[in-house]
């Protein structure tokens, strides 16, 4: 992401659950949201663009979470559900789905997020939400179309490594060890 050269940078799971047509979904909402933001005292700066304007949009599928729950095992409910707690209490509220791998940044957001980010695996997701509160970045969650990719689960070792990582994230950013540069 620190490398990327364009304007809006677009994040994706590589095993396809999410369809790249709803890029637009999310490019829209971010250009409403950036004109917005660069809008703010009635006219453009010169040469501003909208990704000078920090944004992070957040692809979701908590739409699709009632039909999930009926289909799912009581256990994946309940795990799912003490996730959703944990993330809570570690990154706060805003955004439903964290985990959906489906993301887009304006390049000032990415730019000030990438910079910061120290989790590379499981809850990197989590640590963006994080940082985009504490960073002041806006978020959007916007729907996606999603589909159950055969093949690509959870298991019981990756959910402790979860915990792990948000525990890390918590002490870090608690007790200051993890620094945010502005």
């Amino acid at each position: 992401m620190l490398h990327s050269r364009g304007e809006l940078l677009l994040m994706l799971d590589a095993d396809g659950a999410t369809k790249v047509d709803d890029l637009e979904k999310l490019e829209c909402q971010i250009r409403a949201l950036a004109e917005k933001e660069l809008h703010l005292d009635g006219a453009v700066p010169s040469g501003a663009k909208f990704s000078d304007a920090a944004i992070a949009a957040f692809g979701s599928r908590a739409h699709l979470e009632k039909k999930a729950i009926a289909t799912r095992k009581w256990y994946r409910n309940f795990l799912m559900k003490g996730f959703h707690v944990v993330v809570l209490l570690t990154a706060g509220s805003g955004i439903r789905d964290t985990q959906c791998g489906f993301k887009m940044f304006t390049r000032a957001a990415a730019r000030k997020l990438f910079t910061n980010i120290r989790l590379k695996r499981w809850c990197f997701d989590v640590e963006l939400v994080y940082l985009c509160k504490r960073l002041s970045i806006p978020m959007i969650e916007i729907s996606v179309t999603w589909s159950e990719i055969p093949g690509s689960k959870v298991s019981a070792r990756s959910i402790l490594h979860m915990l792990w990582e948000l525990a890390l994230m918590s002490v870090g950013y608690r007790t200051g060890m993890w620094e945010i540069r502005k």
